[in-house]
């Protein structure tokens, strides 16, 4: 078992919400990959009300959504799968209402169909006025080749309610915010 918790970064912390966002992964030997997403304000008597996410004080936090594309043109978790030694990756998207998608690419940027062997992820999403938490386990078994750890990519776009989005990650090595680029990635 492999565990990390890590901050996630704005694109440009000049025009994008005063938050503290992390996120954590646990990887489990046999193919099983947790994710945890964690947003709250970098302020004490800050909120999280201008942003696009569930209502708050959920009360039911466990969610079946279904396969949906285009996640990530609104508030979208998310997750790029790289294959160790290769240029293949997956990307999986997550919006906070359940709905999901994994896209399978054999290079960058390259491919993006989606992967219909996948079984669908479990989803728990846990809101408040001040936080959101959302975490997901992810059965890699059907669809991952091999046995070692994926290296990965998390991230996340945020939506505010005026429409604007920011763009969260590990890194930015580019100029312009590319979560596909593999220098992101995380290597374990």
């Amino acid at each position: 078992m492999v565990r990390q918790v890590c901050p996630l970064l704005p694109h440009d912390p000049q025009d994008t919400p005063d938050l503290l966002i992390s996120a954590e992964f646990v990887w489990r030997e046999g193919g099983i990959l947790e994710l945890s997403y964690n947003l709250r304000p970098a302020q004490h008597d800050g909120d999280l009300l201008d942003l696009v996410l569930p209502s708050a004080e959920i009360k039911h936090p466990q969610i079946s959504g279904q396969r949906s594309d285009e996640l990530w043109m609104h508030s979208c978790f998310e997750a790029f799968i790289g294959l160790p030694g290769s240029e293949k990756y997956w990307e999986l998207n997550i919006s906070p209402l359940g709905d999901w998608n994994l896209y399978c690419f054999n290079s960058y940027r390259n491919g993006g169909q989606p992967s219909v062997e996948a079984a669908a992820p479990l989803v728990t999403v846990r809101r408040t006025r001040r936080d959101c938490r959302c975490d997901v386990v992810l059965d890699l078994r059907p669809w991952w080749p091999i046995e070692a750890m994926p290296e990965l990519g998390l991230t996340m776009v945020l939506e505010e309610k005026s429409s604007r989005l920011s763009y969260w990650a590990l890194s930015h090595p580019a100029k312009v915010a590319d979560f596909h680029d593999r220098r992101s990635f995380q290597i374990c």
